[in-house]
C-alpha cells in the first residue's frame, strides 16, 4: 500500500467532517427558532469532538480491513491496490448520494421495494467497477491529488476540534442550567393537614376513541371501566395540542400553547415557567411535589420546572435497554443512555450522533437488535413511586406520573400480544418504525397517507389496542396496590393523556399539522375519595381545565395567568357556562422575537369544529358538524358560511393578540 494511513485518514476526516458542516447548517435551521446560538455552540463543539472519534476509528477500521483483504487476494491471483479500492468506493458513495438525492428531489412520496432499491444499488456497484476499472491506473494520482488539494480543509476543520475540545470540558463543568434558574416565592408554608393528596396520571398518546369506556367497540378498558363507575368521567375533554411538548406544557402551566410558547423538541420551556406554574402553586401552599416522567419530551426539567418538585427522577431511568440504539427519546439503547447521562445536562442536542436523520443514527439503527417488547413499562414507573410511598413522603403531596405506553412503539408484552390480532406483522420497534417514516412523508406536506397503507395501519392500530389493555392492566395493579397501602383516604386521582393517536384518514401517530378527533379527543376520570357515585359530564372542556381543577381541589386560588376554569362546579352541579375550546400546533420564527408564523388552530363550539391551517404554501380551513360527521369526512365551510366565519374570527382575534 503506497498510500499511508495519515493520508487515507485525512481523507476520511475531511469526508466526515464535509458532512457534519452541512449537518450543523441543517440543525440550526432549526434551533435558531427556539434558542440562541449560545446554547447551540456547545452543542456543536460535542458532536465535532465525538464525530472526529467516530471518524478516526472508521479509518483505521477500513485501513486495517483493506490491509488484510489485499493480502488474502495475492494468495488468489487477484491483482487490487489499496487506491484502487478507494477510488471504487468512493466514486460508489458519490454516485449513490447523487441517485439518492435525485430521489428525495424529484420523487419524495414514491414508494420503492427492496427489489427496486437491490437493483439500484447492484446497477451503481457495476458502474463504480467499470470506472475504476476503466480509469485504475490514475488511481494512485487522483488520490495524491485530492490530498494535496484538501491541506487547507484538513487545517480548518481541525482547528475546530481543537478549539472545540475546552468549549466541551468548560461546559461540562458548569452547572445545570437548570439548577441555576432562580425559583420566586418557593418557600414552602404549613399546610392543612385536611388537604387531599392528589396523584395525577397521565398516559402517552391515549385516545379516548380507542377506550371501551369511551364507547369503543373493543375492550381495551375493562379495569379503568370498573373504576370509573365511581368516579367522574368527562366526556369531552380536547388535548391543547397534538404532540407531547406542548400539552404537557399545558397541563402545568394552564396556559395553551400560543401562550406558553412552546412548540419545538428542544428549548421546551414555557415562558415564565419558573414564576407560573402549577407544581410551584402547590410547593409554596405546603403540597409536596414528585414527578415520575417516562417520556423525555415531559421532563421537569426541560420545562425549567424541576426545582418545583422535591423529587423528580430523570425519564431516562424508567427505560430499560434492550439493544445498541433506540430511537433517541424514549425506546432508548446503551448508547442513548450513556450519551443521556453524560451530557444531557450541559448539551441541548447531547443525543445529536443519534438522531434518526443523522448518518451514524441511521446505521446504528441498522446494526442494532430488534425489539419486540416494550423498554418503558408501567410498572417501573409506578414502582418508583411506591417506593418513595413506603418512605411516607409529607402529606399533602401531589405526584404526576406520566406512563409512556401506549405510545408508539406499540409492543405490548404477553399475554396482551396477539389479543385482537394474531399476525406476525409489525410486532417489532423496527417495522413499526419503518411504516411510520413512510406516512409521515405525507404528514409533514399536508397530505394524507395513500389509501394502500390503510390495511397496515388497521394492524398498528390492533396492536395499538393491545397496548391500551396492557396499560388498564397496569393502572389496574396500581390501584389495588394503592388500596393494599391505605394510600387511598384522602386522595384525588385523576386519570387522562397528553394527546391521542390516529390511525385513519390519511392520519398515522400524532403530531404534524392535523387536529383530528383521534389526537384531540382524550380522556379524563377524576375519582374522590369520599365519592362512590359515578357521574358522566358531557360539557365541552379542555385540557387546561385540569391544572386548575388541581388547584382548586387543593383549595389554592386560580391565578389570572391561568387559561382554564375548574371543573368542580359541573362535579357538584353549580353554574357552569360552556365556553369555546382550542388546540393547536404552532409554529414559531426565531428564538429573539417568538412570533407565531404558522400552524394549525382548530376552536369546539357546540356540535361545531373549525380547524384552520395557517401557512404561506397551504392555507386551509375546514368545518365540521361533529355530531352528524364524528369521523370528519365532510367538510361544511362553503356550506355553513355564518357559522364557520364566526368560527374562524375567534382564531384569527385570538392570534392577534397573542402574536
Amino acid at each position: 500500500m503506497k498510500l499511508s494511513f495519515w493520508k487515507f485518514f485525512r481523507l476520511v476526516f475531511v469526508v466526515f467532517s464535509l458532512y457534519l458542516l452541512g449537518d450543523v447548517f441543517f440543525r440550526w435551521d432549526g434551533f435558531r427558532l427556539h434558542s440562541a446560538i449560545t446554547d447551540f455552540i456547545p452543542s456543536v463543539a460535542l458532536i465535532t469532538i465525538l464525530w472526529t472519534v467516530i471518524s478516526f476509528l472508521t479509518a483505521a477500521l477500513v485501513w486495517l480491513s483493506l490491509g488484510i483483504a489485499l493480502r488474502m487476494c495475492r494468495f488468489v491471483y487477484f491483482r487490487f491496490t489499496f487506491e484502487q479500492i478507494v477510488v471504487y468506493f468512493g466514486v460508489l458513495i458519490i454516485l449513490g448520494i447523487t441517485v439518492w438525492k435525485g430521489k428525495q428531489l424529484f420523487w419524495p412520496l414514491i414508494q420503492t421495494s427492496q427489489l427496486t432499491k437491490f437493483t439500484v444499488f447492484l446497477c451503481i456497484a457495476l458502474i463504480s467497477l467499470f470506472i475504476t476499472l476503466r480509469f485504475n491506473h490514475k488511481a494512485e494520482e487522483w488520490l495524491n491529488t485530492i490530498n494535496n488539494r484538501i491541506n487547507p480543509l484538513v487545517w480548518i476543520f481541525g482547528l475546530i476540534f481543537l478549539l472545540s475540545v475546552p468549549v466541551v470540558i468548560y461546559v461540562s463543568l458548569s452547572k445545570d442550567n437548570n439548577q441555576v434558574r432562580l425559583q420566586v416565592g418557593t418557600k414552602r408554608v404549613v399546610s392543612e393537614k385536611t388537604k387531599p393528596n392528589i396523584i395525577f396520571v397521565t398516559f402517552d398518546a391515549l385516545s379516548a376513541k380507542d377506550m371501551s369506556t369511551y364507547g369503543y367497540s373493543r375492550l381495551t378498558t375493562p379495569f379503568i371501566t370498573e373504576w370509573a363507575n365511581e368516579a367522574v368521567i368527562f366526556t369531552n375533554l380536547k388535548a391543547s395540542s397534538n404532540w407531547t411538548v406542548p400539552t404537557v406544557a399545558s397541563l402545568m402551566t394552564g396556559k395553551r400553547p400560543w401562550t406558553h410558547r412552546v412548540a419545538q423538541f428542544q428549548g421546551a420551556t414555557p415562558e415564565k415557567s419558573s414564576i407560573e406554574s402549577l407544581p410551584l402553586l402547590l410547593k409554596e401552599h405546603g403540597y409536596f411535589n414528585m414527578a415520575f416522567i417516562a417520556n423525555t419530551l415531559a421532563s421537569v426539567k426541560s420545562m425549567g420546572i424541576e426545582n418545583s418538585f422535591d423529587i423528580s427522577p430523570l425519564p431516562m431511568e424508567f427505560s430499560i435497554p434492550h439493544s445498541l440504539v433506540g430511537d433517541g427519546l424514549n425506546v432508548l439503547g446503551t448508547v442513548d443512555k450513556f450519551l443521556y447521562k453524560q451530557f444531557a445536562n450541559h448539551f441541548t442536542l447531547h443525543d445529536w450522533l443519534l438522531k434518526e436523520d443523522f448518518i451514524f443514527g441511521k446505521f446504528l439503527n441498522i446494526v442494532s437488535r430488534n425489539i419486540s417488547d416494550t423498554t418503558t413499562p408501567p410498572i417501573e414507573v409506578f414502582n418508583r413511586f411506591f417506593d418513595i410511598m413506603n418512605a411516607n413522603p409529607p402529606e399533602p403531596y401531589f405526584a404526576w406520573i406520566h406512563i409512556f405506553p401506549p405510545h408508539d412503539p406499540y409492543l405490548p408484552p404477553q399475554p396482551f400480544k396477539g389479543m385482537y390480532n394474531n399476525s406476525d406483522q409489525f410486532r417489532t420497534y423496527k417495522s413499526q418504525d419503518a411504516i411510520r417514516l413512510a406516512s409521515h412523508k405525507y404528514l409533514f406536506r399536508y397530505q394524507p397517507y395513500p389509501p394502500e397503507f390503510q390495511p397496515s395501519m388497521d394492524l398498528l392500530r390492533s396492536n395499538y389496542d393491545e397496548f391500551i389493555r396492557y396499560c388498564d392492566h397496569a393502572f389496574e395493579n396500581f390501584i389495588k396496590k394503592l388500596k393494599d397501602m391505605n394510600k387511598l383516604g384522602n386522595t384525588v386521582i385523576i386519570l387522562s393523556a397528553d394527546h391521542g393517536e390516529s390511525f385513519e384518514n390519511g392520519y398515522h401517530t400524532h403530531g404534524g399539522p392535523f387536529l383530528n378527533e383521534a389526537v384531540s379527543h382524550i380522556p379524563l376520570i377524576i375519582k374522590v375519595s369520599n365519592r362512590n357515585e359515578g357521574q358522566s359530564i358531557s360539557e365541552l372542556i379542555e385540557q387546561v381545565d385540569i391544572p386548575a381543577t388541581i388547584l382548586d381541589f387543593a383549595g389554592i386560588s386560580i391565578p389570572d395567568w391561568m387559561e382554564g376554569r375548574s371543573l368542580l362546579p359541573l362535579m357538584t352541579g353549580a353554574d357552569f357556562n360552556t365556553k369555546q375550546v382550542f388546540s393547536m400546533n404552532i409554529r414559531m420564527s426565531s428564538q429573539k422575537n417568538r412570533k407565531i408564523e404558522s400552524g394549525s388552530f382548530a376552536v369546539w363550539e357546540g356540535d361545531f369544529k373549525l380547524v384552520y391551517f395557517l401557512d404561506s404554501k397551504w392555507e386551509k380551513t375546514f368545518l365540521y358538524n361533529l355530531r352528524e360527521d364524528p369521523d370528519e369526512t365532510r367538510n361544511i365551510f362553503e356550506k355553513e358560511i355564518e357559522t364557520g366565519q364566526h368560527l374562524l374570527n375567534l382564531i384569527l382575534e385570538k392570534l392577534k393578540l397573542v402574536k
